[in-house]
């Protein structure tokens, strides 16, 4: 009896094995690609709380931005310097602790010629930690729900919360009004 394969050219014979492998390679390769998502992972594990400095001006409407040149801010407890004698800050972002309840800056301003050492602020911010799934590829974000905020006065005046939900957006969270003096002006 003789073969079936010999009524056919060698070369046919290997394309007709090639092709089913190559078919099985191309399935494959499909089915791993539609599993994967096409999502942007950010490696962030956390998001930081916006706070913008402002003058109330009663000629505005709203408050007026201002900025500060030597601005020096500082996570207590973890001796990080999260602004360096940064010049022209009028909004800075703030890492929250995502294992604890509540985070603590101390915020260093330029002194007066007079003063002959730094001015300093403490900020405290109470929150909820929301650990939130992302997607099983990006895995866990910590959003936050601002509870409270509680700051020393020395330079601080006041301060507004104007959204409690710390999510990943840019919305500004805070706003801190220092003191203010008119003859400044």
């Amino acid at each position: 009896m003789k073969s079936i394969l010999t009524n056919y050219p060698i070369k046919y014979i290997i394309i007709a094995v090639q092709k089913p492998i190559l078919a099985i390679w191309f399935l494959l390769l499909m089915l791993f690609s539609s599993c994967l998502n096409e999502e942007i992972c950010e490696d962030v594990s956390t998001v930081p709380v916006r706070i913008g400095f402002y003058f109330d001006d009663q000629t505005q409407d709203q408050p007026v931005l201002l900025a500060f040149d030597s601005l020096k801010i500082q996570g207590l407890g973890n001796d990080s310097i999260i602004y360096d004698y940064q010049y022209n800050v009028s909004r800075i972002e703030l890492p929250l602790n995502s294992n604890t309840r509540s985070s603590v800056f101390l915020i260093y301003y330029p002194a007066p010629p007079e003063i002959d050492h730094l001015l300093v602020d403490t900020l405290r911010l109470y929150y909820e930690v929301k650990p939130t799934l992302i997607s099983m590829e990006c895995g866990f974000v910590s959003f936050f729900e601002l509870t409270e905020v509680v700051h020393s006065r020395l330079i601080i005046d006041s301060i507004s919360i104007e959204e409690t939900s710390i999510i990943n957006n840019f919305d500004e969270h805070i706003k801190i009004f220092p003191f203010f003096d008119d003859s400044d002006l």
